[in-house]
């Protein structure tokens, strides 16, 4: 697969690849240091561990000897300790062999003579002053691993000490001791390091496809750019029901809030159908259709496999809305043509037969023709006006009256049905829903042997909300097409493939109905019957917000 370039992005002095070797070898220079630092008190420790032993058993010695012990005991003077306390010294290889008096004065230093007549005070411990004592201690200016060891008389009294002192080496002693051991080490660190840095440095390389982090950030950039700037909304959600991505549309949309990314897609205030459809993990539907918050929402969904990663659904979203709003004008437009249409043609009809009465000469029976059409509009009139008392709704019904006539069907507005004056939206929306359940109605009956269709209209059925119940005896819902009533483009009224407008006037009413808060349902009885719950106050629901099907 080709790499990705970034246009105009120029690579760092530094590429990622060499600034990771960078990083790791200096982190292993670091790790050498301390390894090192170690050795040196590794080392150290065990030089004065070592010393001390052997610096017990020259003190010791010292003590023991019979010479020695004679001087301090007759209390002789210094210069009498200076040949046998050096020949020790010479022997034993020490730095320093001291000897002191009871009063710890020094009284013997062959090494150093400038200590002659000092007071040594080494020994931590002075209430125990028959005890041997080993440890680290300044002597002079310099610091020694000494030991010091009393010198005890035949009567039991402390005559004085020997002190035997080994002076610590120099750094440059403890790392040639500790040398074997530390270019050992440094040589294994320093291989698996520079191995395992090129190694890490060739898996980033691979991962990131060969970009510098430059070129990766710019790439980020313009994925966020893209993202939030399309008009078309954009929510990835993970198997887990939590959204991963939402671009600024999205957010508009959906009505999501600022912190919608991380969180659970049902607990964001979404619609549950709305829940569904972002969530179901099928991508073989195209431009599908669903409502959230009286929002009608086209949707495409892409199921995408991040490496390393759970599986995470990709949604894209258009507002149809104003789509659906201008075909319901356009319909609303088409039903009063059809209308006027109906009205002028049996208009026409009767002005014929009158004419031709006429022409006959008889008046009587003209007479009598105008005085039964005038008289079954006035019943028709008063029929739809007792019960249906908002003139908008009973206009409507008397005009698809005359409209189903016309196709031969009869539309009957039920005794039951009672409607008093309201407002004027929810008097729109009850146009919208009625007209378009009617003609769906009158389309369903075109060709079957009874074709009629009953309208019931009631206001408080249940309570606080206006019912809409259209009937008719067509052939009931093709089976195909149960699960897709109320969606955009469905129809049973056209031939596969056929373009034509129907397929809008189901989705107008569910529109209409989720937006008010209240719902439409459909079953199939000798027929279909389709109910629309219209809510008179549409900000406060009283009725069930789910879609049922019987």
């Amino acid at each position: 697969m080709p790499r990705p370039r970034g246009p105009g992005i120029r690579s760092s002095r530094l590429s990622l690849t060499r600034q990771l070797l960078l990083f790791q070898l200096s982190l292993i220079a670091l790790v050498l240091v301390a390894v090192t630092a170690i050795s040196l008190e590794q080392s150290r420790s065990s030089f004065t561990s070592g010393a001390q032993r052997r610096m017990l058993t020259v003190s010791e010695y010292t003590a023991a000897n019979p010479l020695v012990r004679s001087l301090l005991e007759r209390r002789a003077v210094p210069q009498q300790f200076s040949l046998p306390v050096e020949a020790l010294r010479t022997t034993t290889g020490v730095d320093q062999l001291l000897v002191t008096d009871a009063a710890d004065r020094i009284i013997a230093s062959p090494a150093d003579p400038r200590l002659l007549g000092a007071v040594l005070a080494i020994d931590p411990t002075p209430d125990e002053s028959d005890a041997a004592w080993a440890g680290v201690a300044p002597i002079g200016t310099n610091d020694y691993v000494v030991a010091q060891v009393p010198v005890i008389a035949d009567s039991g009294e402390v005559v004085g000490s020997v002190v035997a002192a080994r002076q610590f080496p120099a750094v440059a002693e403890l790392l040639a001791s500790a040398a074997p051991n530390l270019l050992t080490y440094v040589g294994v660190a320093g291989v698996l390091g520079i191995a395992g840095s090129l190694l890490l440095a060739a898996r980033v390389k691979r991962q990131t496809l060969g970009l510098e982090p430059e070129q990766i950030g710019r790439l980020v950039e313009h994925r966020d750019a893209m993202i939030h700037g399309i008009r078309e909304g954009v929510i990835a959600v993970d198997s887990d029901g939590r959204i991963t991505l939402a671009n600024d549309s999205a957010r508009t949309l959906l009505g999501l809030p600022a912190d919608a990314e991380g969180r659970a897609i049902d607990a964001v205030g979404l619609d549950a159908e709305a829940v569904l459809a972002l969530r179901q993990q099928d991508v073989g539907e195209i431009d599908s259709v669903f409502v959230n918050r009286g929002v009608l929402l086209v949707l495409n969904r892409t199921l995408i496999y991040p490496p390393r990663s759970r599986p995470e659904v990709v949604t894209t979203l258009r507002d149809r809305t104003e789509l659906v709003t201008l075909q319901h004008d356009l319909g609303s437009s088409r039903q009063a043509t059809d209308t006027l249409r109906a009205q002028t043609h049996e208009f026409a009809n009767r002005l014929h037969t009158i004419s031709m009465l006429m022409q006959l000469g008889d008046t009587d029976a003209a007479v009598e023709y105008v005085d039964a059409v005038t008289r079954d509009r006035t019943e028709l009139d008063n029929s739809v006006l007792t019960r249906l008392q908002e003139p908008a709704v009973a206009a409507l019904v008397i005009a698809k009256t005359s409209l189903a006539r016309e196709r031969g069907a009869t539309l009957v507005l039920s005794a039951e049905s009672a409607l008093s004056r309201i407002d004027a939206d929810l008097s729109s929306d009850l146009v919208t829903v009625i007209g378009n359940l009617v003609d769906n109605a009158l389309d369903a009956v075109t060709g079957a042997r009874e074709r009629s269709v009953r309208l019931d209209v009631q206001t408080g059925a249940p309570p606080g909300a206006v019912r809409v119940r259209v009937r008719d005896s067509g052939p009931g819902i093709d089976n195909a097409l149960v699960d897709h009533v109320f969606d955009v483009g469905v129809t049973s009224k056209s031939a596969p493939g056929a373009a034509d407008t129907h397929g809008y006037g189901l989705a107008i009413v569910r529109l209409v109905a989720t937006r008010r808060g209240g719902t439409v349902s459909y079953q199939n009885e000798n027929g279909t019957v389709f109910e629309a719950l219209l809510p008179i106050d549409p900000a406060q629901s009283t009725v069930d917000e789910e879609q049922t099907r019987v």
